[in-house]
């Protein structure tokens, strides 16, 4: 379901009278709130959880002799074949490097550290270049490599997109599509609240509830058990 068709569904959910807006851009009055509802509720839906699956993907880069810091529009999403253009985190766990002269197989993880003993380690004092075996954030949120590689390396891992921000007719959530509804019961809260529509809010709740319960096992990694305090 595109956004136009989200904001028309929120309307037929609220409003008795009329088809809604007939396009998402520059809406005035009511349509502009509708509009604006369901921009709003998809893109804090999306902030609300920092490992949503769907957006959840990888990178690659390669690196350039001597230089220890890259940041993520330097690095090419591994689908789109792109540069990365949304970003909100770096896996820490999933890094891992190769000689490019070396091939793939010899492709081996980097251990991540905190940024500051990452620096009291690499930028104190004179460094040599050489193998990469670490890996931190520097406070500009590009991947920093400890030592600087002193050859061409592949660096890859696993990355967490930015949200997508609806704007146009056309643009449809990336989250699977069974869940779209919940954008509509999400947006009829906001509706709900500026019209003191204590009906809507409560079918939001109850038919939303269910339905964002389910993307949360869908679309959120399983749990795991600590190792024993024992």
């Amino acid at each position: 379901m595109n956004f136009l068709a989200l904001c028309q569904s929120l309307h037929q959910e609220t409003i008795d009278s009329g088809t809604g807006p007939s396009t998402v851009v520059s809406q005035t009055g009511q349509n502009g709130r509708t509009v604006k509802w369901v921009k709003d509720y998809y893109t804090s839906l999306q902030n609300e959880r920092e490992d949503w699956l769907w957006l959840h993907k990888s990178f690659t880069v390669s690196t350039v002799a001597a230089d220890g810091a890259y940041a993520w529009t330097d690095c090419t999403d591994t689908v789109t074949a792109v540069a990365i253009d949304r970003f909100s985190r770096w896996y820490r766990n999933s890094f891992k490097a190769y000689l490019t002269a070396d091939g793939v197989g010899t492709e081996y993880p980097l251990i991540w550290l905190e940024w500051e003993r990452f620096r009291r380690l690499y930028r104190y004092g004179t460094q040599t270049d050489g193998q990469p075996t670490h890996v931190s954030m520097d406070p500009t949120q590009a991947f920093v490599l400890g030592p600087k590689s002193s050859a061409i390396y592949v660096v890859s891992g696993d990355y967490q997109r930015g949200p997508q921000i609806l704007a146009l007719d056309a643009d449809t959530p990336e989250l699977p599509l069974r869940f779209h509804d919940l954008l509509v019961f999400g947006a009829m809260q906001k509706y709900g609240g500026r019209q003191v529509a204590v009906e809507a809010m409560v079918r939001a709740a109850a038919e939303g509830g269910p339905l964002l319960s389910a993307l949360e096992r869908d679309q959120l990694p399983p749990m795991t058990w600590g190792n024993s305090l024992a």
